[in-house]
């Protein structure tokens, strides 16, 4: 019995290696918050999305950020279309990739994901845009 157990954990391993890598090249490429930072000083820099909450976005957020929860991005569509792509970001990165999947099923296709989200933008020491700034 426990041979077959061995077996049973090596299939499901290699299935859950399989769909990783699978899901993996149907994410979107990273953007470094200092690339992305250069791009918007430049002029060159895609349409910044921060998925987060009103209440979040509201604590601070990448300087010219729009701010689009994930939950609201189907429905919010219009407000997505820009000729340099997106950039999407949340804190860490976990609600970008929901958002980000919203935008492919619509049929966005230049996404960008902001490497780490808003933590490591802040970690990089670059700047952050409260309300009212």
């Amino acid at each position: 019995m426990t041979l077959r157990r061995s077996r049973t954990s090596a299939l499901l391993v290699a299935l859950l290696a399989l769909s990783a890598a699978a899901a993996a090249d149907e994410l979107a490429p990273t953007i470094a918050p200092g690339e992305l930072h250069e791009r918007q000083q430049r002029g060159t820099a895609p349409l910044v999305i921060d998925v987060r909450t009103p209440e979040e976005y509201a604590t601070g957020h990448v300087p010219g950020a729009v701010n689009i929860p994930h939950t609201e991005l189907s429905a919010r569509l219009g407000e997505v279309e820009s000729e340099s792509g997106v950039a999407l970001y949340c804190l860490m990165g976990p609600r970008a990739r929901l958002g980000e999947k919203t935008l492919r099923e619509a049929g966005v296709r230049d996404i960008l994901h902001l490497d780490g989200g808003l933590s490591a933008w802040r970690e990089a020491g670059l700047p952050v845009e409260s309300p009212g700034e």
